[in-house]
């Protein structure tokens, strides 16, 4: 069983700045602040190149964060110019709402790693300052799953949530969209947005989590996540201990946490406003339709 993170190891906290991209698929715990988001990120390799890839991007005026969780086949040194190429797509659309086209981009990069027979599937999203929404697409991933303020229930967050708004793809393939990345270039991806309020929480998570089980028993899936995310919630655990917490309560259940790469993501909206528009956004705006003032961080 993997080791469980202990109350001694704090997480670290880093404030994104404008033009940022930050992440990569080494070892993280920290808490990555965003105008009107923080984000625990909790991740663990199973070697110096893992097959879990996490970004996050603030934009030029920081009204646009997005988010990517990649579970890639296999590791190595190919994941590690895989992640390079992610990256350069980041940097591409940073200040761009519309994901979609961000979406074939990461498919055409994962093109040639697929003809050695491995893909990935992937969580892509944006949020958007000015209106409170979270704009997903979902490539063939295990969906994220949500808990309005107020309240200990999660849900899931796909087309048939309610309250979610969807923007129909033109489908290349008849029956075929969304699939996970680099098994058809062409893939077409739909996206939805849900609007997210101060206290709301999403769930990211690789599925070294869904298909963790008990010795002998079935593996726990979408639900029994959501079954552990409800008992956690109902403690009101802060962001920080959230996901110590929720492995604390597999352990209490005899749940198996499989010998995998292991990344969760806990998205909190934290009530802040959006940034005024000011001569310092507008200077950042320009660098950035420049090619200037782009910068990459990893987790220390």
């Amino acid at each position: 069983m993997s080791t469980l993170t202990t109350a001694q190891d704090a997480p670290k906290r880093h404030e994104l700045q404008c033009l940022e991209v930050w992440g990569g698929s080494n070892h993280a715990q920290h808490i990555a602040s965003v105008p009107g988001l923080d984000i625990s990120v909790h991740s663990r390799p199973l070697d110096e190149h893992g097959g879990d890839l996490y970004l996050i991007s603030s934009c030029s005026s920081g009204w646009i964060t997005r988010m990517l969780l990649a579970d890639v086949s296999g590791h190595g040194a190919s994941v590690t110019d895989l992640a390079s190429q992610l990256r350069g797509a980041m940097h591409q659309s940073i200040n761009t709402v519309d994901q979609s086209k961000i979406a074939k981009q990461l498919n055409t990069a994962f093109d040639a790693f697929s003809r050695e027979g491995r893909f990935a599937t992937a969580l892509l999203l944006t949020y958007f300052a000015p209106t409170g929404h979270l704009v997903l697409v979902n490539a063939g991933h295990p969906p994220p799953l949500m808990k309005r303020a107020g309240e200990s229930s999660w849900f899931p967050i796909s087309s048939e949530t309610e309250g979610v708004l969807t923007q129909t793809c033109r489908e290349v393939r008849v029956g075929i969209k969304n699939l996970p990345l680099g098994v058809i270039d062409s893939t077409e991806y739909e996206q939805i947005a849900i609007s997210m309020a101060q206290g709301d929480r999403v769930c990211l998570y690789t599925d070294a989590y869904s298909e963790s089980a008990p010795p002998g028993g079935q593996q726990i899936g979408v639900e029994g996540m959501r079954a552990l995310l409800d008992r956690v919630s109902e403690e009101d655990h802060e962001l920080e201990a959230f996901c110590p917490a929720f492995e604390r309560a597999m352990a209490t259940d005899g749940i198996v946490i499989p010998e995998d790469d292991q990344t969760m993501i806990i998205v909190e909206h934290n009530g802040q406003e959006r940034p005024a528009l000011s001569i310092p956004i507008v200077s950042n705006w320009l660098k950035n339709n420049f090619g200037l003032g782009h910068h990459d961080t990893h987790p220390e």
